[in-house]
Formats: structure tokens, C-alpha cells, sequence
């Protein structure tokens, strides 16, 4: 019975992406994912209770191959400067919020935000962001050209701040997504480094 609702599952994830790429996901309806599925409303519900829900399972698997592509680029940048590899970082993260704003958006509205507001700063994306930006502060106070600082405390902050409400709002103020990225490393990023 596992692997028929391991396969129920995954079929219902993959019928709500394609509706989502076909229609957006704030025109997609539970019901219409349900039809697609060809299941009933009440195994959808079951399984996912809201569309905030399919959106969320379906940013994982996203988020997991993000971090896995940000790690691959840490270890095979280790030769250019600190200062350039956290800005990449940032950037990265910033230009990846901005390529699911929709599903953002319908997320950030949910209910299931709020259970999560509180463990945000332990959940995995955020403590591997967390830990990466860490160990390139590290790096760079060793190699003496990051300003006085607390690295462990500068790392929350700066992996607390690319949040994707203020990416949205940024977005609606009309800064494309690389004018975002840049005007942040700009003000967070570029100020913790001595310039020689």
C-alpha cells in the first residue's frame, strides 16, 4: 500500500505542476487538480489540504537541487576571492525566489506560513545557506579582508534577509530581479569586505 500512494502522491504532484505551468497557479482550483488527477476531491484533500500545500512539497524537490547546484559552485570556485563567491551566493538565491514568485506568493498567503514562521532558522535550506555564508565570512576574516565582525551572527542576518515577501514587494516596486540582487549585495554584502 505504500508504493500505491507513493505513486498516488507523485501523480497528483505532477498533474498540479502541469497545471501550474499551463494555467499559473493562482488559476489553478483543487477541484480542477483533483479532475486532472482523475481521483476524487476528498483523496486530494486527504493527502494535500490546500494548494499552499502542493506548492510547498513541489519547492522542496526545487530547493534541493538549488543547494545541491550552490554547493557544486562552492567547491569549484575555492580560488576566486571571498567577497566575489558570497556575492555570487546571494545573488543566486535571490534569482532563484524570483523564478517561482507566483507559487511565492500563493504560499506566503497560506496558513501553512504561519505554523512555519517559527522554525524558519532551523529549517535545512535555510541552515545550509546559513552555514555556507558562515564559512566564506570565516574564510575571509582569515585571509584578513572581511571588516570586524561576528561571522556566526552576520551569517543569520544575511541568510535571513533575501526573503521572498520583500523580493515580491521589490518586484511590484519594479526592480527586476538582477537590480534586487545587486542593490542588495550592494548594501549587505560589500560593505563587510576591506577594499584594498
Amino acid at each position: 500500500m505504500p508504493k500505491e500512494n507513493d505513486e498516488l502522491g507523485q501523480k497528483i504532484l505532477d498533474t498540479a505542476q502541469a497545471l501550474f505551468n499551463k494555467y499559473g497557479v493562482e488559476d489553478v482550483s483543487m477541484h480542477q487538480v483533483a479532475k486532472t488527477a482523475g481521483i476524487g476531491q476528498g483523496t486530494l484533500y486527504r493527502r494535500y489540504p490546500s494548494k499552499s500545500k502542493i506548492c510547498f512539497t513541489l519547492m522542496e524537490a526545487k530547493i534541493d537541487r538549488f543547494m545541491e547546484g550552490l554547493d557544486v559552485y562552492l567547491q569549484s570556485s575555492d580560488g576566486e576571492p571571498v567577497a566575489h563567491r558570497l556575492r555570487t551566493v546571494i545573488t543566486k538565491v535571490i534569482l532563484h525566489f524570483n523564478e517561482d514568485l507566483e507559487w511565492l506568493r500563493v504560499m506566503l498567503t497560506s496558513d501553512r506560513l504561519e505554523d512555519t514562521k517559527n522554525i524558519m532558522c532551523e529549517n535545512p535550506p535555510f541552515t545550509f545557506l546559513r552555514l555556507q555564508i558562515k564559512r566564506l565570512l570565516e574564510l575571509a576574516a582569515e585571509q584578513g579582508v572581511l571588516m570586524p565582525l561576528d561571522p556566526q551572527f552576520t551569517s543569520v542576518m544575511l541568510a535571513s534577509l533575501p526573503r521572498a515577501d520583500i523580493i515580491l514587494y521589490m518586484r511590484d516596486m519594479g526592480y527586476s530581479a538582477e537590480q534586487i540582487a545587486e542593490e542588495y549585495c550592494r548594501s549587505f554584502v560589500d560593505p563587510l569586505f576591506i577594499h584594498r
